[in-house]
């Protein structure tokens, strides 16, 4: 069997659940997220909503690169979540790129695809050694769990919005005792973190579909269109439509 990466460009994150299964061993459900990788030798179970679903997928056998060698040992529960639920732009900006040179060959495609599938492991590997960094306690910090937890709800973004007490409240804590483990965590405050987040849900929902930039606007929380468009160019330079026109090839 071989490593297998998969950017889903048709489902909203944590809309399925399941687990990946592992001979004579029980597995933890858990939501996957829209990119997901099944080291080689694994096999993923899911249920969610249904109905047609577009992917693109990568495939690495096991030798292929010296930076997936971390993949081929043994996996405990909580890193096969992480697999579940990669939460990397670069990563899936990689992936979305190999699905449009598959669709849309253009000049030098083999060289472009080449370089790509020759990044993607390193990718990998950085992204995960960072993620087990970032894991690690930190005194006087919030848990992992509890990072996790306000990351699953910023990017859900319930309605009435994201404040500093709704998620100090969510994780059991004093509103000021909060303040200080995020920052010590995060190593940035809540307001820094739920921009980067919001940043990064909207860069997906242009890049994967056609939603006009009123409802990605409303979605996301800000006022209007043009608030979400300020935000945005302010953050990455560019406009919500120039983004969403580069990513899809339009330009």
């Amino acid at each position: 069997m071989q490593h297998t990466l998969t950017l889903m460009t048709s489902r909203r994150p944590n809309a399925w659940r399941g687990y990946f299964h592992r001979p004579h061993q029980p597995g933890r459900m858990f939501a996957f997220g829209d990119l997901i990788f099944v080291p080689a030798g694994l096999s993923i179970y899911g249920s969610g909503p249904g109905g047609a679903q577009t992917m693109v997928e990568c495939a690495f056998p096991p030798g292929a690169s010296k930076a997936l060698e971390m993949f081929e040992e043994g996996w405990e529960d909580r890193d096969l979540a992480r697999c579940g639920d990669l939460r990397s732009d670069r990563i899936a900006d990689a992936v979305r790129r190999l699905g449009q040179e598959a669709l849309e060959p253009g000049f030098g495609s083999d060289i472009l695809v080449d370089a790509l599938t020759t990044a993607l492991p390193i990718d990998l590997a950085r992204h995960f050694q960072e993620v087990v960094r970032r894991s690690a306690p930190v005194k006087g910090g919030l848990a992992p769990h509890q990072l996790r937890t306000i990351e699953d709800y910023v990017r859900e973004w319930p309605v009435g919005g994201v404040s500093v007490g709704g998620l100090a409240e969510l994780v059991g804590l004093s509103r000021g005792h909060f303040m200080r483990a995020f920052k010590q965590s995060a190593g940035k405050t809540v307001h820094g973190f739920v921009e980067a987040v919001r940043l990064d849900q909207a860069k997906t929902l242009l890049a994967d579909g056609d939603m006009p930039l009123k409802q990605i606007a409303a979605r996301l929380g800000f006022a209007n269109p043009a608030s979400f468009s300020l935000a945005f160019r302010r953050l990455t330079g560019d406009t919500p439509g120039r983004y969403r026109s580069v990513r899809k090839g339009l330009t």
